[in-house]
């Protein structure tokens, strides 16, 4: 009932075993967040998979990923403005409030999953659910198991190292006539056009090379 909301955010990945906020995350980045019919994507979920490629493939995409819906705001604030909001506005409800700048939809289910119905008033939140409504606010835990429904990620990591290649000709170091161009290679860059680019000017350098190779 989410898709489509995009909104800002920090993301960090956590091994499935760990609580999160326990030591340090094995991942971490931050930019817009796009909910989709089958999960999350966005730049930042992309930027994440693509600097963490080998770090997810380590932990066999199992691992819990979480999600600071107000990455600007520190925790301890976030608890502030909700114990100021409750002081000030009792009589209103807590699902029908604008307290961040939060899309409406989202609002809702963050409250929901805190356990605050869709009627209760502010007057009527303990500070223990008020506590539970800042842990989702700043840190959503999701359990992350496998790959998407894509099953394969848009770019892979690993391939030919990039020391064994000349890149002015994109021909290799070990075997002369020998060129490789795109994800053949160990580059794997952040979604957004750079892969693509990649292999388009490798492949014309290593096409302007071979031309000039003399014919044996």
């Amino acid at each position: 009932g989410l898709s489509g909301i995009s909104t800002g955010a920090s993301v960090q990945v956590w091994p499935g075993n760990t609580s999160p906020g326990t030591g340090r995350p094995l991942l971490q980045s931050q930019g817009p967040l796009l909910i989709t019919h089958w999960g999350m994507s966005g730049p930042a979920i992309l930027k994440l998979s693509a600097w963490g490629a080998r770090v997810l493939h380590s932990l066999a995409y199992n691992f819990q990923l979480s999600v600071n819906w107000l990455p600007s705001t520190e925790a301890p604030e976030v608890l502030k403005i909700l114990e100021n909001y409750r002081e000030y506005q009792p009589r209103k409800t807590v699902s029908g409030s604008k307290v961040f700048n939060l899309p409406k939809r989202l609002w809702w289910a963050l409250t929901e999953a805190s356990g605050i119905s869709s009627e209760e008033k502010w007057a009527e939140i303990s500070n223990k659910r008020l506590q539970k409504l800042q842990k989702q606010l700043c840190a959503s835990n999701f359990q992350v198991h496998g790959k998407s429904t894509f099953k394969e990620e848009f770019v892979t990591a690993g391939g030919i190292s990039l020391k064994e290649v000349h890149f002015r000709t994109f021909e290799s170091k070990i075997l002369s006539g020998l060129y490789f161009a795109g994800e053949i290679l160990d580059i794997d860059a952040i979604t957004g056009g750079f892969n693509f680019q990649n292999a388009w000017t490798g492949g014309y350098l290593a096409a302007e090379a071979i031309t000039e190779e003399p014919v044996s």
